[in-house]
C-alpha cells in the first residue's frame, strides 16, 4: 500500500533527475546495455579529480560506462550523504574508476 510519503518521495526523486539528470548507457558485466538516469558529478580531492555517478538505479557490480572517450568502471560507493548525517534514500553514489591497460581485477599489475 503506497502511502503519502512513497508518493512525496516518488515526486523528489522525478524532479532531481529532471534538472540534473541525463540518459546514461551503462554497461552491465553480461555486455548488455543499460540506459539509466543520473548525472555525473566531477570533484577535486586532495589534488586529483574524482567522477562520481549519482543516479536512482541499481547497478550491478563490475559495471562500466564510457565518458569523453574513456572507459570507467563503475564501483558503488555509498547512499548519498543525506541532511543530517543520514544516508539518502533516493540517489546511489557509484565512483568512476578509469580502465587502462595493464590494470585487471582492479588494481595495477606494475
Amino acid at each position: 500500500m503506497k502511502t503519502s510519503f512513497d508518493d512525496a518521495r516518488a515526486l523528489i526523486e522525478l524532479s532531481i533527475q529532471r534538472c540534473f539528470g541525463r540518459d546514461l548507457v551503462v554497461m552491465t558485466s553480461d555486455g548488455q546495455p543499460k540506459t539509466i538516469r543520473g548525472y555525473i558529478k566531477t570533484q577535486s580531492v586532495d589534488g586529483h579529480q574524482v567522477k562520481r555517478l549519482l543516479t536512482v538505479s541499481c547497478l550491478p557490480t563490475l559495471s562500466t560506462i564510457m565518458l569523453e572517450g574513456k572507459r570507467y568502471s563503475l564501483s558503488l560507493s555509498s547512499p548519498e550523504q543525506g541532511k543530517g548525517q543520514r544516508d539518502s534514500q533516493i540517489q546511489n553514489v557509484y565512483i568512476l574508476n578509469l580502465t587502462q591497460a595493464g590494470i585487471k581485477h582492479d588494481f595495477s599489475e606494475f
